[in-house]
């Protein structure tokens, strides 16, 4: 019997697969749904990450959409382990982000934390052409190219999606990290940037300073996605990997984290005139 459930993030993560494996054929879920010998209903709620699908039917929805080796592989270990909480996504010969990207596109609310280097989402694209360059973490100017647009690209969604709401909690540190050292003006236009943004009205900056010394958050950096079409989330990025976190008392310790940040901060009013006088 098939197992009906409430969609979590490694149920999106597979209905997002087949999902742009059916666009790529031009496939809607009525011709899927011909194609399987199985109703629309039931191609449209694998899709949605409301089934799981049984293994034998898993298996002829992949054959059929060309999937094959290790990403056949991958889709029916996701599948089998769909009721655990929280994805592990490892990409050691590459790099991606549709996953973070897809939930930043259908959020409510996002909370982020950074110690050391500003927010994706509100970088330059020369402020992230120097980090990746000065961290020599990327391996070829394609490929720094490659995630300077995508991350270019990620920033959309603050404008595009004024219904989100963004909040931003940046340790003074990451303010003063000289990115872009032969060339001041890299962060002389960061910070510039930075108070464009956050006179945004879905948009607000606050900045945890070095003298409180330690800090709630002082574990490190991470991402709260919340949304009215799933249940909250937490990622966590690293150089090879990133972890997204969904069980109910690991984003309940995030949120404590958030509220205890909340009080150490600056308010948005004291963090404008902060970066605005390191800017000047």
């Amino acid at each position: 019997m098939e197992d009906k459930r409430g969609p979590n993030i490694r149920g999106r993560q597979l209905g997002e697969r087949l999902l742009r494996r059916m666009a790529e054929q031009n496939w809607g879920v009525r011709e899927m749904s011909r194609k399987l010998d199985m109703s629309a209903q039931w191609v449209s709620s694998v899709t949605r990450g409301l089934h799981r699908p049984e293994p034998a039917h898993l298996a002829r929805f992949l054959t059929t959409l060309g999937f094959a080796g290790a990403e056949y592989r991958e889709l029916m270990v996701l599948a089998e382990e769909i009721r655990k909480p929280g994805l592990l996504e490892s990409y050691p010969g590459g790099w991606q982000i549709q996953t973070l990207a897809w939930h930043e596109e259908r959020a409510a609310e996002i909370t982020a934390f950074q110690n050391l280097i500003l927010p994706g989402l509100l970088q330059t694209a020369d402020y992230a052409r120097s980090i990746m360059i000065e961290a020599g973490n990327v391996p070829s100017p394609d490929g720094i190219d490659e995630r300077v647009f995508a991350r270019m690209a990620r920033q959309l969604v603050i404008t595009r999606r004024p219904r989100i709401e963004f909040q931003f909690f940046i340790h003074e540190f990451a303010l003063r990290l000289p990115v872009g050292r032969e060339d001041r003006s890299v962060m002389r236009e960061q910070l510039a940037h930075l108070l464009r943004t956050s006179a945004q009205s879905n948009v607000s900056v606050r900045v945890v300073p070095a003298r409180i010394g330690g800090h709630p958050a002082i574990s490190g950096r991470f991402t709260l996605i919340e949304s009215t079409e799933f249940e909250p989330v937490v990622y966590l990025e690293h150089e090879i990997s990133s972890l997204f976190l969904e069980a109910p008392d690991e984003i309940a310790v995030y949120r404590q984290v958030l509220a205890r940040l909340g009080d150490a901060a600056l308010d948005a009013a004291q963090s404008e005139a902060f970066i605005a006088d390191l800017g000047g």
